[in-house]
């Protein structure tokens, strides 16, 4: 099978994006938003209402994203598939396992990104996202020194272990996203607040990290870049308060466009 080489993770994508159609397709949208089709209270320029009233909330739920974007391109991005198969680099192993490696990695993503959303129904978004921060950052500054070891199970064990934090920091944020936009500008604002945290953390991370290592010749740059931006973060996380559990239909506008930022009452 390891002849197969990046095939196996090219058809396992194609096999994910297929499934996910499917189940999408067979999904009816959620009661909250028949209910605001069937009030039709769709505002006729959400974004335009979106970004006068709300641009704050934008920037720090852009910026609560950043952190795992980044942290998590280190693997979608390709950048330790890169790294770790450099023939001219300091570990050169064989394509063929890392791509396993860090596709199995991608399992134990996912189960952590499912324990984190029921952990933060019990303990709350916010303190869940506290809490991956910190296992994030034990991820991120245990990632390198065990992929440097040049061993594919040591590399894998480090994928694993930043995959806890990146569970932990993405599991709640569809619902943490939800609860802190009134319904009449939700869908905007999750939708962009999400974009713009993929653009910031995610887009240059993999180039970033390269550059870092051009200059500086190792890879303790890159975790501590990593570090700094989860850290950013964490600040825009401690920002916000949390919402968990506040009613979602329209009916709750009033009660929703209170601001969940600390500090800033409307």
């Amino acid at each position: 099978f390891l002849e197969w080489g990046w095939r196996v993770p090219f058809f396992l994508s194609i096999l994910l994006v297929a499934v996910g159609y499917w189940i999408r397709r067979g999904v009816e949208e959620s009661p909250v938003f028949h209910e605001i089709a069937e009030r039709k209270e769709q505002v006729a320029n959400p974004l335009g209402k979106l970004f006068k009233s709300h641009w704050l909330l934008v920037i720090l739920a852009s910026l609560v994203f950043v952190g795992n974007n980044a942290a998590g391109y280190m693997t979608t991005g390709g950048y330790i598939q890169n790294y770790a198969t450099d023939p001219a680099g300091p570990i050169g192993l064989e394509r063929g396992p890392v791509l396993w490696a860090v596709s199995a990695s991608a399992v134990s993503w996912l189960i952590f990104t499912i324990v984190a959303g029921a952990v933060s129904d019990k303990i709350g978004r916010k303190n869940t996202y506290l809490l991956g921060w910190m296992l994030l950052l034990i991820g991120i500054f245990s990632l390198f020194p065990l992929v440097n070891t040049g061993s594919i199970w040591m590399l894998f064990l480090g994928l694993v272990i930043l995959t806890v934090g990146l569970g932990f920091t993405y599991g709640q944020q569809p619902s943490m996203y939800a609860e802190i936009f009134p319904s009449s500008v939700r869908f905007s604002g999750v939708s962009v607040s999400y974009a713009i945290g993929s653009i910031l953390g995610g887009a240059f991370a993999p180039t970033i990290a390269k550059a870092l290592v051009s200059a500086t010749g190792t890879t303790t740059s890159v975790a501590i870049y990593l570090a700094l931006v989860t850290l950013v973060s964490l600040a825009a996380t401690l920002a916000l308060r949390d919402r968990s559990g506040i009613p979602l239909g329209p009916a709750h506008e009033e009660e929703q466009s209170v601001s969940p930022i600390i500090g800033v009452r409307s």
